[in-house]
């Protein structure tokens, strides 16, 4: 379902800031925008032939929300597209201003803040569920249901654990994909989750379905597709 503008941790930047999107039909509904995301969006062409944008902000570290600024201008100067930011947490509004992107510009772009969304134009609907990352802000899940297909996805973001409801989507077939901030690192207090760890909570019948994402520099892709999983890759060559 999703395609990936990045796959990497906010210091494996060779892989780029961890992105996704989906875009059909001259929809494009963005998963976070990293400081290096704005970049490869242009060079991917990705708002070529784009007239509505959706953002998805999971949280506001700057891996994950960096180059907003410059995708508004951009999406206003030389688009003339209005986007509309989906968030449970409205936190990156302050954060949009000291980029010069004040309240009194809010013709620039349209917010929805509450744990539930509705894309009509995609017949997507999002829900936000909090998951566990870092103490200091708040941080969410989306899972993402599809109303033509019937075939929902969850997109962790940042996250050192699966909620018992994700889980249970995947066991009893509700859920069809899993896109896993999964790392190499793994010991106490860590703030993403292991290979190890989600070794331990996804059966090996059910590893088909998921995708391991947001990879460390340390993070051993042959060994994850060895145990049965897959790995989020960028389509295409990015320069």
């Amino acid at each position: 379902m999703l395609k990936f503008i990045g796959t990497g941790s906010a210091f494996n930047t060779k892989l780029g800031n961890i992105s996704a999107y989906i875009k059909e039909n001259g929809i494009l509904l963005l998963i976070d925008c990293g400081e290096l995301t704005f970049d490869r969006i242009l060079k991917m062409n990705l708002l070529d032939n784009v007239s509505e944008v959706h953002i998805v902000v999971t949280h506001t570290h700057p891996d994950h929300i960096g180059s907003l600024g410059s995708l508004i201008f951009y999406c206003h100067f030389i688009k003339k597209i209005k986007p509309i930011f989906h968030s449970a947490d409205d936190k990156f509004i302050e954060l949009l201003e000291f980029m010069g992107i004040t309240y009194e510009h809010c013709y620039l772009y349209n917010c929805s803040f509450d744990r539930f969304a509705e894309i009509k134009t995609l017949n997507l609907q999002l829900l936000f569920i909090p998951t566990k990352h870092v103490k200091e802000i708040d941080s969410f899940g989306i899972l993402i249901l599809n109303i033509n297909t019937r075939k929902n996805a969850y997109y962790s973001g940042d996250s050192c654990e699966i909620p018992k409801q994700i889980l249970y989507g995947l066991e009893c077939g509700e859920l069809h994909c899993l896109y896993q901030d999964t790392c190499k690192a793994d010991y106490h207090g860590n703030v993403h989750l292991s290979l190890r760890k989600l070794t331990e909570l996804i059966p090996e019948e059910l590893r088909g379905r998921v995708w391991c994402m947001h990879l460390d520099g340390g993070f051993d892709v042959s060994e994850a597709k060895e145990l049965g999983f897959n790995v989020a890759e960028i389509e295409g060559e990015v320069e």
